[in-house]
């Protein structure tokens, strides 16, 4: 990886995500970006028919450029914590009605190739990132994305679960999940979750990830486990092999097709108390691995 960018609000939730990105930037030798985004409200100015200027305007442009001298003042404290020392860290900040939308432009315009999010804000104003944006982030970005519930116990992942039904998409985006577990040299388990509404075949189930498996090395670790829910399976059989990430895919804001319905990934952000990889599934159909740039 070149550049992970590292979207925050100053809350503790935001600042356990930093850490963990600072962790990976360490082992990867990738630059980090921090980015702020102050929200602020949709307002809509019409033209005085007499031809008075718009003093409305003028207010809000002048309160946008405050609250990005004051981002920026929290930004430079930011960059000077001692867990960033000798990294290479760049800061920037917008304003914004819209944060989970203005993240996923900026992180265009950097060519970010991680994204790596705290899930939670610090209160309810609503300037700060909410768990929602989180969510709306891993919905809409085309870039792999890491969500952090909570602080880490393990800055080192040793144990990452890979959730699929090991149909054709995953052959797609697995090599991303192996490029980060490579990093710390985790252990990858292959999990598929049967549930009743979902149901298939054990023998079926066995065939499709072991030849998966064959196809990356056959040196993973195989799970068919079964569930009420696809989340409580993956969240249920992370906290039995005591995971330290989960990794799944999503096809995005068009739904899950196959995976997962199209809550599961937005669930399993709201609920997982362990980090998050979500990869996206149309951006990754051939075997590329952005962690080998």
């Amino acid at each position: 990886m070149k550049t992970i960018l590292v979207p925050t609000d100053f809350s503790i939730s935001s600042i356990h995500g930093l850490e963990y990105a600072a962790n990976i930037a360490r082992k990867d030798r990738s630059k980090l970006c921090i980015f702020n985004v102050a929200q602020t409200g949709n307002y809509y100015y019409a033209g005085d028919p007499a031809g008075i200027g718009p003093p409305v305007s003028i207010m809000m442009e002048g309160i946008n450029e405050s609250l990005k001298k004051a981002a920026f003042l929290k930004l430079e404290a930011l960059r000077k914590r001692q867990f960033l020392k000798g990294l290479n860290v760049d800061i920037d900040c917008d304003t914004s009605p819209n944060v989970h939308n203005t993240i996923l432009k900026f992180a265009d315009s950097i060519k970010a190739d991680l994204i790596v999010m705290g899930s939670k804000g610090s209160g309810n104003i609503k300037s700060i990132l909410l768990g929602s944006t989180a969510e709306r982030v891993v919905r809409f970005s085309s870039r792999p994305v890491i969500v952090i519930p909570a602080k880490t116990k393990k800055p080192n992942p040793e144990v990452i679960v890979f959730a699929s039904d090991f149909m054709a998409e995953a052959y797609g985006i697995f090599p991303v999940v192996v490029g980060f577990a490579s990093l710390f040299k985790a252990q990858i388990r292959l999990l598929k979750v049967n549930t009743m509404d979902q149901f298939s075949r054990t023998g079926d189930d066995k065939d499709r990830i072991r030849k998966f498996n064959r196809k990356f090395g056959g040196k993973f670790e195989i799970t068919i486990y079964n569930d009420y829910m696809k989340e409580e399976g993956i969240l249920n059989f992370a906290g039995e092999s005591k995971a330290d990430l989960i990794a799944i895919g999503t096809h995005g804001k068009k739904g899950l097709k196959r995976f997962f319905s199209e809550d599961v990934s937005e669930g399993i952000v709201r609920l997982s108390s362990i980090p998050i990889m979500i990869v996206n599934l149309k951006k990754f159909k051939s075997k590329s691995d952005i962690l080998s740039k």
